[in-house]
């Protein structure tokens, strides 16, 4: 299932996912290196939607557009078009993502904010867009947020693809005057707030929504795939510390099943929203398809 968009709601909210690329039949060592499809196979209920019979997995790079009290917001927009990256299957790709955006009804105009989790190539790609050779905002309206400690760390970054993001995706934005740093607890309003989920990356911070008595919790990177409910110590490849990951990412599922709260995992594939209930001394994702 690849659906180019689904959508849930919260309370009096309404998130939908837009999805720019979603690969299967990965190997799971390729992300995860303690995990093989062995692993995978143990847990049947990641059957259909996450893994295949032969245990191997899907990934998905979509954004989140969260629809509240008016306001339009779009949360990690993924790793955009015409973009020179490492990993040859982000670069210079040329993704219907946009359209997508716009077949769910949304104008770029009207969006009055841009959250991220952290400052990956797959999370700040659409930011901007090349327009007569320069790369400018995308949202050209809205309020880009920034954790101060996530921009630290990235300006600290000398490789090569934290320096065309600096030059291609965020440089940008902050010479259009649309970035606001904050601290990673901020509250953003209407039931927005950001808290702190170091580890995959220094300044890491996922979003909570609450509405009325709902909740939803959007991931960010604290967990990339679901067989991390059921093997919550499993890193990911690119996690800056793997100790620090593995215990947000428990803490972050245990507040979820407290809360109830919606779980939209940012490279969940197919069914990307669910509830996360306890499985013993791990946790299980139950998917709760959205609407088209």
């Amino acid at each position: 299932m690849t659906e180019a968009t689904q959508r849930w709601t919260v309370g009096d909210a309404r998130i939908t996912s837009v999805v720019e690329a979603q690969t299967d039949g990965i190997p799971p060592v390729f992300f995860f290196p303690d995990v093989d499809e062995a692993t995978v196979q143990r847990h049947a209920w990641l059957l259909p939607h996450f893994a295949d019979p032969e245990g191997r997995i899907g990934l998905r790079v979509q954004a989140f557009v969260v629809e509240v009290a008016g306001r339009l917001i779009v949360v990690d927009p993924c790793v955009g078009n015409g973009k020179v990256r490492e990993q040859p299957f982000w670069s210079e790709q040329s993704w219907p993502f946009m359209e997508r955006f716009e077949a769910a009804g949304y104008d770029r105009a009207d969006v009055e904010m841009v959250v991220h989790t952290h400052l990956h190539v797959d999370h700040v790609g659409w930011d901007t867009h090349l327009l007569d050779g320069r790369w400018v905002p995308t949202f050209a309206r809205a309020r880009h947020i920034y954790v101060g400690a996530e921009l630290d760390a990235q300006a600290a970054d000398e490789g090569i693809d934290a320096r065309r993001i600096r030059d291609d995706s965020i440089a940008p934005v902050f010479e259009a005057g649309l970035a606001d740093i904050v601290e990673p607890d901020a509250d953003l309003g209407s039931g927005l707030r950001l808290a702190p989920t170091p580890g995959h990356t220094e300044g890491h911070a996922s979003l909570w929504l609450t509405s009325g008595d709902h909740h939803a919790l959007l991931t960010g990177d604290i967990i990339h795939h679901p067989v991390q409910c059921a093997e919550p110590a499993v890193g990911f490849v690119s996690d800056a510390d793997d100790v620090l990951a593995a215990a947000t990412r428990q803490k972050a599922l245990a507040a979820a099943v407290d809360a109830n709260a919606l779980v939209l995992g940012t490279h969940f594939p197919s069914l990307p929203g669910g509830r996360v209930v306890a499985d013993g001394a791990a946790w299980q994702f139950v998917p709760q398809p959205g609407t088209p």
